[in-house]
């Protein structure tokens, strides 16, 4: 169980990160705890590797990465 007093309760927020597959469909979840959007973000953002992953702040969409293809 995760032991979170109020202070850390009150810094941290659980973001939602979904990998999604070839067909926009969720095919994995992460919580992604962080003290903000931008931080949210940036975690998001490393995650993205062959596969899509989408931000959720609860029901508040904040972001879509796609995966870079292409390179050579």
């Amino acid at each position: 169980m995760l032991d979170l007093d109020a202070q850390t309760a009150q810094r941290s927020r659980a973001y939602r990160a979904f990998k999604l597959d070839r067909a926009g469909r969720v095919s994995s979840a992460e919580i992604i705890p962080a003290e903000d959007d931008t931080q949210a973000r940036r975690r998001a953002r490393a995650m993205v590797r062959d596969a899509a992953v989408e931000l959720w702040d609860r029901t508040r969409f904040l972001a879509r990465y796609e995966p870079v293809t292409g390179r050579a």
